[in-house]
């Protein structure tokens, strides 16, 4: 990664972390144009990866999001 990666932190289970400089133009295909007047920081996770994985960690999550889980005995 190159120093003007410094704005756009690595975070736990990144998987693609894009940084566009400010004042950047790029053209895409003659069809649409993308400015950066002030810089841009894309960071696509998958917070999976970041950490283990585990039923405590997935019911956590679920809980913590308002759901609910229950398990059943057979």
């Amino acid at each position: 990664m190159s120093n003007q990666n410094f704005n756009c932190p690595q975070l736990p289970g990144t998987v693609l972390r894009i940084s566009i400089p400010p004042g950047a133009e790029i053209n895409l295909l003659n069809l649409i144009e993308l400015t950066s007047p002030g810089g841009i920081c894309l960071i696509i996770r998958l917070p999976i990866l970041g950490g283990t994985l585990g039923l405590d960690s997935i019911r956590n999550a679920i809980e913590e999001a308002g759901g609910s889980v229950e398990f059943q005995q057979f």
